[in-house]
């Protein structure tokens, strides 16, 4: 299954959930609300029920026994026309006929052998007339303490709607009403089933309607990432040049930057990949070239094969193994392969050790040095790497500085790091090129690019071993009209 219908469905399960929620809450929405509308009409019944009790209260000599039958079941029988209409109460077959049945409550036996004695005496008469028939929900007066005067019998009074009668702020009586709706007439029951149906065919059209903007919105948000599969796609392929048009500000946007960095990261070291090929092919022809012709000369018996001849051939060999060497020194340092033996050393001590084994070759190039440092500068470090680096960068500014020339060391110590300037005589380096002077077997189209020997690695080897002791390496161009190599180490601190 493709991501964008895994998407598409996605979507439209969540609408369709978030959908069946909705309908779900909306309709118990409705049923709670059509429920608190009706006890609400309920309340305002029993609320002007009440008032007119007290009024026939007041009338009545303030005594329920001066209140005939007839008086109570003209009251009970107030309704609200919305409650008639609306209300349809639980009880099954007709209206039970106004007035109180015999038989529905159960007095306590009396002295007098009267079995209606905890009725009010006034609704002993068996003989009276049947009032208005009421059609609003059952409703009760009782006493309040809890004796009936009129109305229906409830078995229990819990859960039931009450209004108190009261007068000059005493309760005289409670009104309790039952309007529990059962919606069983026909019009009822239509409107019920036109509401439900009218919520089901607004789900499925909300259902469509997230169905399609699910497929417009899933290609949509697949665009973006259709365009970085293709990127990938020509990056497996070798293909470096391709880079993304469009601009965005999100996370997808954040991921095409990172896949174009990447695209030239890859195309620059697949450049420099050849151009290290062909520097390195370069360097080992042309001693191999120079070896080949002077052994043909001398099988020719064009040139004698003497001590000179031999000297010859020997520097070649040595070029050819210094050019390996280097390769080797360099491929350990790329892949950290280079042991390390780190203890405090004194690094002072360790430059002077360098120079003085250098000596030799500064003075046949034609070159003095000044280094004068006799403080004592504390490094952790390995003594050898540390040599390895100020040799290869000494005999770099021997190689590029043209006689009469200079070169000075200075070590200036700073608060946690130690700086170590070397500087050189012209000739000098343009600034946007001394960035490139670490990288493997670079040369340079000007008058610093004459050497005697070497292939162009010492400074990118130098730059291993500086930053494996945590420090930094630099090239600006020097105040002495040469290069300046800046390198910078932590110095060593003892704990206490």
């Amino acid at each position: 299954m493709k991501i964008s219908q895994k998407l598409f469905l996605a979507f439209i399960g969540l609408t369709s959930i978030v959908l069946v929620a909705t309908l779900s809450l909306a309709r118990w929405s409705f049923d709670q609300g059509f429920s608190n509308y009706i006890h609400s009409l309920e309340e305002n019944r029993l609320t002007h029920l009440s008032k007119s009790l007290t009024t026939l209260y007041s009338q009545s000599d303030f005594n329920w026994n001066n209140v005939t039958s007839e008086q109570y079941e003209r009251l009970l029988s107030f309704f609200i026309p919305d409650i008639a209409k609306i209300a349809k109460t639980d009880r099954k077959g007709p209206p039970p006929r106004a007035g109180f049945r015999e038989g529905r409550i159960k007095p306590p036996p009396s002295a007098s052998g009267d079995t209606r004695a905890g009725i009010a005496p006034h609704l002993r008469n068996p003989e009276r007339r049947g009032p208005p028939r009421r059609n609003g929900p059952p409703t009760a007066i009782y006493t309040p303490d809890g004796v009936l005067l009129a109305g229906e019998t409830f078995d229990s009074l819990e859960e039931k709607i009450s209004i108190p009668v009261t007068h000059d702020g005493d309760v005289i009586a409670i009104l309790y009403s039952n309007p529990r709706v059962e919606v069983d007439s026909q019009s009822a029951q239509a409107f019920f089933e036109q509401q439900l149906w009218t919520s089901l065919w607004i789900g499925l059209l909300c259902l469509m309607l997230a169905s399609l903007i699910s497929w417009v919105l899933a290609r949509l948000l697949l665009l973006p990432v259709k365009e970085v599969i293709k990127s990938i796609s020509h990056l497996s392929k070798g293909n470096y040049s391709e880079r993304f048009n469009e601009k965005r500000l999100d996370e997808l946007g954040q991921l095409m930057n990172d896949i174009d960095l990447l695209a030239m990261t890859l195309d620059k070291n697949r450049t420099a990949k050849n151009r290290w090929f062909a520097d390195i092919s370069h360097e080992l022809r042309t001693p191999l070239s120079i070896l080949c012709g002077e052994i043909d000369a001398i099988k020719a018996e064009i040139r004698p094969f003497n001590q000179v001849q031999l000297k010859s051939l020997e520097q070649e060999v040595m070029r050819i193994k210094h050019l390996v060497d280097d390769l080797y020194q360099l491929s350990l340092s790329d892949l950290g392969g280079l042991k390390y033996h780190f203890e405090p050393l004194n690094i002072t001590v360790c430059i002077t050790e360098t120079l003085n084994s250098l000596i030799d070759k500064v003075s046949e190039k034609g070159l003095s040095i000044n280094f004068i440092n006799s403080e004592k500068v504390i490094v952790n470090g390995d003594k050898m790497r540390l040599q390895q680096l100020f040799t290869n960068v000494v005999l770099n500014a021997v190689a590029y500085t043209d006689s009469p020339g200079h070169i000075d060391i200075d070590l200036i110590e700073e608060s946690a790091s130690l700086l170590i300037l070397v500087n050189d005589t012209k000739p000098s380096v343009p600034l946007d090129d001394c960035e490139v002077l670490f990288d493997p077997l670079h040369r340079q189209d000007s008058s610093r690019a004459r050497r005697n020997n070497g292939a162009g690695l010492g400074l990118t080897i130098s730059r291993n071993i500086v930053e494996a002791h945590s420090g930094s390496i630099t090239a600006r161009p020097s105040n002495l009209g040469g290069l300046c190599i800046e390198i910078i180490l932590p110095i060593f601190k003892e704990s206490h």
